[in-house]
């Protein structure tokens, strides 16, 4: 075992000591509106901390131990065995990205929103983190690359929402439009393939989860899906498996 996975491992378990008092607080904070005043409370929340802890380790081995892309050039996810400022700003930068996430599942099992209060701030972390990152090393064309597809995503799920909107129903929201925005942006950050496994994933997620709710009858046929949880899950593959998993395909 490296160095540096062992560095993911306590990534990991920092993870978990955050995501304690991270799921106390979710219970406290107030961001239901009057009219979701009088729905059910969403519980203990006991699945934060693993949830956390898992991912701060993921991000952790993706961006200081995985091993460089040898198909698409440069690879800025990975130290490829020396650490620059770029990694570590990039690490907190995603780390802090990891909580609002968990925050904005939470909230969107809960009530079927995300709420801009979360969504804004958290998106204005995403670009001023990537962007010293990538001033540290230099790296301006994937900045721009980080902006284009934050930008082309959100346009993407923009187009869905208005098509499903025509068609008589809300299959996406606008949170689901901006946290598009983020995800495509965090994943441009990796590269376009990471883009479109990590967009492809969300769906396929979503796909999966809501077939697996009508078989148990815990949703109907038109019922709602908190769309965001699998959004997220999607954007992850999308971050940790290799960014030229396509090309190494086809």
């Amino acid at each position: 075992m490296s160095g540096f996975e062992v560095v993911a491992i306590i990534a990991g378990l920092l993870g978990v000591l955050a995501g304690v008092p991270l799921g106390r607080w979710l219970r406290r904070v107030t961001y239901r509106k009057p009219d979701e005043e009088s729905m059910a409370l969403p519980g203990s929340r006991w699945w934060v901390a693993p949830v956390l802890g898992a991912v701060f380790a993921a991000l952790t081995w993706r961006l200081l131990a995985a091993p460089a892309a040898t198909k698409v050039g440069f690879d800025p996810g990975s130290a490829d065995g020396a650490i620059g400022a770029g990694q570590i700003l990039a690490l907190f930068t995603f780390a802090a990205i990891a909580v609002a996430c968990v925050c904005l599942a939470a909230m969107d099992l809960d009530v079927h929103r995300l709420p801009d209060r979360v969504m804004w701030p958290t998106m204005g972390a995403l670009i001023v983190g990537l962007f010293f990152a990538a001033a540290s090393e230099g790296l301006w064309g994937i900045f721009g690359r980080v902006l284009v597809t934050g930008l082309v995503c959100g346009i993407g799920y923009l187009v869905i929402s208005l098509v499903s909107l025509a068609r008589g129903s809300l299959a996406l929201g606008l949170g689901d439009v901006k946290l598009a925005m983020v995800l495509g942006a965090g994943l441009g950050w990796f590269g376009w393939q990471s883009v479109m496994v990590g967009m492809y994933g969300g769906f396929l997620v979503g796909g999966l989860v809501a077939a697996m709710l009508l078989v148990t009858g815990k949703i109907r046929l038109g019922g709602e899906l908190a769309f965001g949880p699998p959004m997220m899950v999607g954007a992850l593959s999308g971050a940790l498996l290799p960014p030229n998993l396509i090309s190494s395909i086809f």
